[in-house]
């Protein structure tokens, strides 16, 4: 599961677009093995803020998120689950998309600054780490081996670091961190010895274990080619060997042969067919693993993006064109689906920002948290797969229980509804009719099975997207009962203790530049605004409202027409006062009976009967707002027999400015100018889109994403300024 955020700073009162992809775990084509997508946001303590369900077809789905005013400044976890990707008894981590809430995004500026004084700080009070890492996971006596490590401090930044290797006391090698705290060295252990890595700063570090004998693994080249290692051998006796290799999970390709010494071995780049990790595996003559190495192959085999703009420039409120063409890795144009999102670039959160390629070629396949990931695929960075490299060295390194088997896991979720239907009475015909409709009067029959189970199918969901209202077809007699399954209740359950795995950076200080936001008619935009309203009653959707109303009349309240035209009318049958009491021969009432309005203000007369000739006297004159009777929605449902459920999020439009609103004086503040989720190319790999400048004054940031559906996927950037008019 890939998501994908609008932006990645939000304010509160917000609307959040995201678009989610579902891909085969090991070939990355689009899956169609689920229909419906669980998605949650939790925040920093866990808990969970937003849990919607949404619609998914042919592996891809959107939707959209309300950043409410009650969520507190913070960072948050957007986590999508489907039947086919979660499981009760998955070992896993999870790896959700980072967001970060703020009431105002020019509030990142003192955020930042205090995060960038305190690093300092950090640095000297933090615990540092200095770990090191054999290449194929060993250290064999006599044979030379590359050793990587890696510098960390505080909550796993990286530290650069300088150093030199001891052997004996006696210097053999010095090492300097060339990335994010990574770095190698080489050297050829010896039993009996004593080696100590010693850092600049004081710290000492002693080496892994040496073992006396066995095979060793050292990759010499990775082109575009193949993959050349080097198998060595402790002694001159002639060893069988065999290395095999797999990418994601399947097997690729394999070779055996014997190692006397030395002896190289080269795997055909060929032989893998996708961008990615592929894992190396050294075994010796009985199959038993002695040595791994994590290699990535294929960095170039992707879609490429080309974005132009009409203009690097554009006044407020112009309209703005993009040309997008897709190719791949040769240059042919193809057909793809993109994912637009245009916005301020002060709304891009670098601590949480991870795009489609580190997402599904990186962090879903290495383990921990991965410091800035979309470094290693950014074509401006010149050493990036060197980098990469390290990486998979030393986060990527995982010196595997190697009898361990896969655990398949048991699905905890469904793509429909399910739920079930009990009765008091015993019933003839096992199967029963059950009513279900929307808020939209959509509606539809569904059939329970033999013991009372029934189902409402994706399909029946699309068409009543909202909440879903259902009522059993069956006399009060039987006293029939609805039980509906939750499924975020499993999604909550089973998720319990789950490490989450997040991209990691430094969090710089917001370049926001000139941020006021005016138009051509002058007028400015406050930045403090507060309406506060007094809530009459509880919210009450269309179907609850109309059960309300019914109460409301079963209650026997009415209002008379007595004093029409004037402010306020009498109340009849309400706590003993009525204008028109039974029995009462002088106040007959043969007009409309008005339904009571909750928060109106009316007026009660209360009427006793004196005497024997049936005269009544006026004792009280009051008035009254009127509030009562007060039901819950639980309490509706349940005395009209109705049970609801959870459905699909109803759908929400992509809001833009028609040229009517782009002449309007008042002030235009969007700092999201465009989301399209899905955007097609033609035969030629070509699109266009268009936007509309607002009246902020910054530089924006497009980000494109794209996926061709089998296993290929691309991502891009692009840059313009909006300025004011001349």
């Amino acid at each position: 599961m890939y998501l994908l955020p609008s932006k990645e700073i939000c304010e509160t009162g917000e609307d959040l677009w995201f678009k989610a992809y579902l891909m085969d775990k090991q070939t990355l084509a689009l899956s169609d093995k689920s229909q419906t997508l669980y998605l949650q946001v939790r925040n920093e303590k866990g808990e969970v803020i937003w849990s919607e369900k949404y619609p998914l077809m042919a592996g891809r789905g959107d939707g959209h998120i309300y950043i409410g005013e009650n969520w507190q400044q913070g960072d948050y976890y957007m986590e999508g689950y489907t039947r086919s990707s979660f499981t009760a008894d998955s070992t896993t981590n999870t790896h959700p998309r980072r967001i970060r809430v703020v009431e105002r995004v020019t509030q990142m500026d003192s955020i930042s600054a205090e995060t960038v004084k305190s690093d300092s700080i950090q640095r000297l009070t933090a615990k540092h780490r200095f770990d090191l890492f054999p290449e194929g996971g060993h250290l064999v006596d006599g044979i030379n081996c590359v050793m990587a490590f890696k510098a960390t401090y505080g909550k796993g930044f990286p530290d650069d670091v300088t150093g030199k290797v001891l052997e004996d006391g006696k210097e053999i090698a010095s090492f300097i961190s060339v990335h994010d705290g990574m770095g190698k060295f080489a050297l050829t252990p010896r039993q009996g010895k004593d080696y100590k890595v010693v850092l600049t700063d004081g710290r000492t570090y002693s080496l892994p274990a040496i073992e006396r004998t066995g095979m060793a693994l050292r990759v010499l080249r990775n082109n575009n080619t193949s993959v050349t290692m080097l198998v060595s051998s402790s002694d001159s006796l002639p060893h069988p060997f065999t290395v095999f290799a797999k990418q994601r999970g399947v097997p690729c390709c394999s070779a055996r042969g014997i190692v006397k010494g030395q002896q190289i071995v080269r795997l055909p780049i060929d032989r893998f067919p996708l961008q990615g990790i592929i894992e190396i595996t050294l075994s010796d003559e009985n199959d038993y693993p002695v040595a791994e190495r994590l290699v990535y192959v294929n960095p170039t085999q992707q879609l490429n993006i080309t974005v132009s703009t009409d203009r690097q420039q554009y006044n407020r409120r112009d309209e703005g064109k993009v040309c997008l063409k897709v190719t791949d890795s040769s240059g042919l144009p193809l057909k793809a689906e993109l994912a637009v999102s245009i916005f301020d670039k002060a709304y891009l959160y670098l601590p949480g920002h991870e795009n489609i390629l580190s997402h599904c070629h990186l962090s879903e396949e290495i383990r921990g948290n991965i410091f800035n990931p979309t470094y290693y695929f950014d074509e401006r960075n010149e050493d990036r797969l060197q980098a990469l490299d390290l990486l998979l060295m030393t986060q990527g390194w995982r010196s595997y229980v190697w009898n361990e088997k896969p655990i398949k896991g048991r699905q905890v979720l469904t793509d429909g509804l399910y739920g079930k239907e009990t009765t008091s009475n015993k019933l003839t015909n096992k199967m029963q009719l059950i009513s279900a409709f929307s808020l939209r009067s959509d509606s539809c029959f569904i059939l329970t099975d033999s013991i009372g189970c029934f189902e409402i199918t994706p399909d029946q969901m699309m068409t009543m997207r909202g909440n879903i209202y259902l009522k059993p077809l069956l006399s009060e007699k039987y006293k029939a009962k609805l039980t509906i399954i939750n499924p975020f209740d499993s999604i909550n359950f089973y998720q319990q203790g789950r490490p989450r795995n997040l991209p990691q950076n430094y969090i710089y200080e917001t370049a926001n530049g000139e941020r006021a936001i005016t138009n051509g008619f002058g007028t400015v935009v406050l930045k403090d605004i507060y309406v506060t309203a007094k809530r009459r009653s509880p919210y009450l959707d269309k179907v609850t409202g109309y059960l309300d109303s019914l109460a409301t009349m079963a209650s026997g309240e009415w209002v008379c027409e007595c004093k029409a035209g004037q402010a306020s009318h009498y109340l009849n049958n309400y706590k003993g006062y009525s204008h028109h009491p039974d029995g009462c021969s002088v106040t007959t009432y043969s007009g409309k009976r008005l339904m009571p309005k909750r928060g109106e203000n009316y007026e009660l007369i209360k009427y006793e009967p004196v005497g024997s000739d049936g005269s009544w006297i006026v004792t009280d004159i009051t008035s009254v707002k009127y509030s009562g009777p007060q039901y819950t929605e639980e309490e509706l449902l349940r005395m009209y027999g109705m049970w609801k459920a959870q459905g699909y999020y109803p759908q929400r439009e992509f809001y833009e400015p028609d040229p009517v609103e782009l002449t309007s004086p008042m002030p235009d503040p969007r700092n999201l100018l465009q989301w399209q989720p899905a955007v097609l190319t033609n035969e030629k790999g070509e699109t266009e889109i268009s936007f509309n400048a607002s009246d902020v004054n910054t530089e924006f940031i497009g980000i494109v994403e794209a996926i061709d559906g089998t296993g290929l996927m691309g991502c891009q950037t692009f840059t313009f300024r909006v300025i004011r008019n001349r």
